[in-house]
């Protein structure tokens, strides 16, 4: 009985420390707004925010490409490396940084480069998955915030360049446009849907989580069963011994 009870230590030990896994912390991303003159050039950052160190994550950007058209991704340091793959109706991108990037305050880990194609308002819209921290541990993922891109009718010269944060100088307009007046928060591929419950079908991470209580549940399960099955086999032949020594 004392091995029995050691051994569902052990496994409840081994249960804990995956549960603990799998705690992990929460990645905050968001693009910064912009404003163009038509035909030019602009850059806008992808911010992200957490206490954990990022080392990889993939993205899927959307936009309206009657207004605007994707360029290039550059990263912001020397250790990190983007690889972007244009579709036909999104950009999807790889961020990998072997070492970590430190996103503690809100950091840039790269930046999109457009061209303005027509005047107007757009945003420019995204998905996040499969972060991993420098632990290699993945990161649940929590507020994605959209960019707001607007080009005024303006035309200059296509090597121009605007950078995202002169969108202060226009708030006046940014104000004006009804349909959206707040700043639009799109839904990331997280460990909760938007009722706050456990999603198993779209995170990695609550699948292995999932995975890992059911395998637990069975090993234990079988143990207890093998312990039953072992003791009733050896009480049977102790009561035959004790018989056959009576005869």
């Amino acid at each position: 009985m004392k091995k029995l009870f050691s051994f569902l230590i052990i496994l409840l030990l081994i249960f804990s420390s995956a549960i603990s896994v799998y705690a992990v912390d929460k990645v905050s991303f968001n693009i910064t707004d912009c404003v163009s003159d038509k035909n030019r050039l602009f850059t806008v950052d992808v911010v992200a925010e957490c206490d954990a160190k990022l080392s990889a994550s993939t993205f899927e950007f959307t936009y309206d490409k009657n207004f605007i058209e994707f360029r290039s991704a550059k990263v912001t340091d020397d250790e990190s490396r983007i690889t972007t793959n244009e579709m036909d109706n999104c950009v999807k991108a790889v961020y990998l940084n072997a070492n970590g990037k430190s996103i503690e305050n809100g950091e840039a880990i790269f930046t999109l480069t457009f061209k303005a194609i027509n005047s107007g308002v757009s945003y420019i819209d995204f998905n996040v998955s499969d972060c991993v921290d420098s632990d290699v541990e993945f990161l649940d993922i929590g507020s994605c915030t959209s960019s707001k891109v607007t080009v005024s009718g303006n035309t200059s010269e296509e090597n121009g360049n605007s950078n995202g944060k002169t969108s202060n100088d226009n708030s006046d307009t940014e104000k004006s446009d009804s349909s959206r007046d707040k700043e639009q928060e799109t839904t990331a591929i997280s460990t909760y849907d938007e009722l706050g419950l456990l999603n198993p079908i779209d995170d990695k991470s609550t699948r292995f989580l999932i995975i890992g209580i059911g395998l637990g549940a069975s090993a234990i399960v079988l143990f207890m069963l093998g312990y039953f099955i072992s003791k009733k086999i050896l009480d049977r032949k102790k009561n035959t011994k004790d018989k056959s020594s009576d005869s």
